[in-house]
């Protein structure tokens, strides 16, 4: 289970020796070790304390870490430094807050960025995921304890597209592409929502309660999902080209369709947001319909029980030589003015279409 503090008291602005992890989750760190090759495959359970991740390497295998909450960040920092990486990319790792980046060096790939997916609530989350490739390792950093790669160990048991004969850029299309999928899949879902209020918005008889809270809530999950893939979208293109040692000619095919996924997901953002700004003109329109006719209602019956008001006024003054008051039939003739001038006063209004 994915546990959140309320606040977060370090940041990591500002230069330094340690870097400290800034999100809210507080789950423990668990990392899995998955090895394999042509002939081998084991997923064995690492300890982040453990003395020496470089020792964990074997001949002929590509290594896959998979680090699942980011709490331990003396260890996560730890494994970086053991790996050849930059002080500054476990700052990157560590915050969530950060940019989305794709950084290619000379002998590793460094990309930062933020999965999307939906709860069992029907509400858009977003974790922040980090991955680091090399020739022989790839190391994805999630920050919650989403089963966001079980697609791609299923891929590993099924050998799909031949990927435990290949190196490691291909794996690291593979986990690309699982969180491509789960972006695909929120803002598709969020899109259908927003047409189904559309849908009801539009309707005779449309129930108006919550409309609001959930243009609200598809809102907010609008904005996720824009500040996820727009910035990604010009990044992108440092992965369409070959990288010697990381991504083969035969791998960037791969890409280019996960160029083309994250493209349709621009678009679906986009459709979300024109939807969205029709969506508020006609809530608000709808209200303010509704209130006018409310109004309206309102003045049609203030109109038919205005003379009325006016007669039970000039009765009601209690003259002592009014001759209404003494007369044995004044009381009903008095009820038959007000039913006839209401009867006359509706049938006046229905005539000119008022209502």
């Amino acid at each position: 289970m994915n546990h959140k503090s309320k606040s977060s008291v370090k940041n990591n602005r500002h230069f330094s020796k340690r870097y400290y992890y800034t999100g809210h989750y507080r789950n423990t760190t668990r990392i899995r070790l998955t090895r394999y090759n042509a002939t081998v495959l084991e997923t064995v359970p690492v300890d982040p304390a453990t003395e020496s991740f470089t020792a964990l390497l074997t001949n002929n295998c590509i290594h896959w870490f998979e680090v699942q909450g980011l709490t331990d960040d003396v260890n996560i920092a730890r494994m970086l430094t053991e790996f050849g990486m930059h002080s500054l990319d476990a700052r990157e790792v560590l915050t969530p807050a950060h940019v989305v980046k794709i950084d290619v060096n000379e002998d590793y790939v460094m990309v930062v960025l933020n999965s999307c997916f939906i709860t069992a609530d029907r509400k858009v989350r977003s974790d922040h995921v980090s991955l680091l490739i090399k020739p022989t390792i790839v190391i994805s950093f999630n920050e919650g304890h989403a089963p966001l790669f079980e697609n791609v160990y299923q891929a590993l048991q099924t050998d799909t597209m031949n990927i435990r004969r290949q190196k490691s850029g291909l794996l690291f299309a593979f986990l690309f592409n699982a969180i491509m999928a789960d972006l695909i899949e929120s803002s598709t879902q969020v899109e259908n929502q927003l047409e189904r209020i559309e849908d009801q918005l539009l309707g005779r008889n449309y129930n108006q309660k919550n409309i609001g809270a959930r243009i609200q809530q598809c809102r907010h999950a609008y904005l996720i999902l824009r500040k996820n893939s727009t910035p990604l979208r010009e990044q992108f293109h440092k992965l369409t080209n070959p990288i010697d040692g990381i991504l083969e000619k035969h791998v960037v095919p791969v890409f280019k369709d996960l160029q083309d996924q994250l493209e349709y997901v621009i678009q679906t953002v986009r459709n979300c947001n024109d939807i969205l700004s029709s969506l508020v003109d006609l809530y608000v329109s709808n209200n303010d319909f509704k209130m006018n006719g409310i109004m309206k209602r309102l003045t049609i019956v203030s109109t038919i029980f205005a003379p009325i008001t006016f007669l039970v006024g000039v009765w009601g003054m209690n003259f002592e030589f009014m001759p209404e008051l003494k007369w044995r039939y004044g009381y009903f003739m008095a009820w038959g003015i007000l039913i006839l001038i209401s009867g006359l006063v509706w049938r006046y209004m229905k005539k000119r279409d008022w209502f």
